[in-house]
């Protein structure tokens, strides 16, 4: 088999961006792959304390791979059936009744103006 002279393209792009939420600064990572994206939602360092995965197709399924955040898992369905890619969720933040609408709705917010990073 011949060695390749040339790298391939590099097939993993990244898209940062952050909200302000009930006073705190929340950070968004994007890493878009071939058919599928991690989204990691956060303060301060990263962590992946959470992580749930959810997959299109007729009634998207999603399940929780670290922890046990129930909010990971609803999100990676919602998303993986509007999307229809797989996709990754890491929702490092707390999840409350005043927080968690303000982050998703900034997410989704995002997608509506960059579709493209998703």
């Amino acid at each position: 088999m011949p060695v390749p002279t040339e790298d391939p393209p590099c097939s993993i792009n990244v898209h940062n961006f952050c909200g302000s939420v009930a006073g705190k600064e929340i950070n968004f990572q994007v890493l878009q792959l071939n058919q599928q994206i991690l989204i990691w939602i956060g303060e301060g360092a990263g962590q992946l304390a959470d992580l749930a995965v959810g997959v299109p197709g007729r009634g998207a399924a999603a399940t929780s791979l670290i922890g046990n955040g129930e909010q990971s898992t609803a999100l990676s369905q919602r998303l993986a059936s509007k999307l229809g890619k797989q996709v990754w969720i890491s929702f490092n933040t707390a999840d409350d009744f005043l927080t968690t609408p303000a982050v998703i709705e900034r997410l989704m917010d995002e997608i509506k103006q960059n579709p493209d990073k998703f």
